[in-house]
């Protein structure tokens, strides 16, 4: 017969280790917004009102998501509309181009990973060489772009002309890519301490 005593000793190691599981370092999920089949494009966005959270981490390390991860190659922008506003930056900021595509990983514990390298090689093995981790601010954009407005060749004209220096953006950004829609993926960010993984 079990005692009482040892019962409430098996009980508080057993809390002890749910809540070692359920509470640990919290990373920055982003998730699919929307497809544009015309375009062959996505929209990933961090949308604070759908759980993410790029300053504090909204998921446990411990959780099993996708990698989001992307290859870059310089592709011109395609003539999608500005679906986004204004805020503290103009609206383009929010609904930039990533120059490239996306694609996902299988489901895995984002605390797998001790650095990002580790995680740019796990893209690489993924889905091959080129790939590596999307990261938050990937987006680019020229201001005043719009619709057919500084899209295909007026996107590769402006760039030719500026040095290739196209302006960072975040928070939201298209690629061409048609990636899961029902899950959130892991994504990596400079400058905030809310990666599963070390810099």
């Amino acid at each position: 017969m079990v005692s009482a005593t040892s019962y409430l000793a098996s009980l508080m190691v057993f809390s002890v280790v749910l809540i070692a599981v359920v509470s640990g370092k919290m990373g920055m999920t982003v998730a699919k917004i929307s497809h544009q089949n015309d375009l062959a494009i996505d929209f990933i966005q961090c949308d604070t009102t759908k759980g993410c959270n790029p300053y504090a981490g909204d998921t446990d390390c411990s959780t099993k998501l996708p990698v989001l991860c992307k290859q870059v190659d310089q592709s011109p922008r395609p003539a999608y509309a500005m679906i986004c506003t204004a805020n503290a930056m103009p609206k383009e900021f929010y609904c930039g181009w990533t120059m490239g595509y996306i694609a996902t990983t299988p489901k895995v514990a984002g605390s797998s990973f001790a650095s990002i390298k580790d995680v740019d090689a796990y893209c690489a093995n993924t889905l091959g060489p080129g790939w590596v981790t999307a990261e938050f601010h990937d987006s680019r954009y020229i201001p005043g772009m719009n619709g057919a407005t500084y899209a295909n060749a007026q996107w590769k004209q402006w760039g030719a002309s500026n040095g290739n220096n196209y302006a960072s953006g975040g928070w939201g950004y298209y690629s061409y890519g048609n990636v899961r829609s029902d899950t959130r993926f892991w994504m990596d960010i400079i400058g905030q301490p809310t990666t599963c993984w070390s810099r």
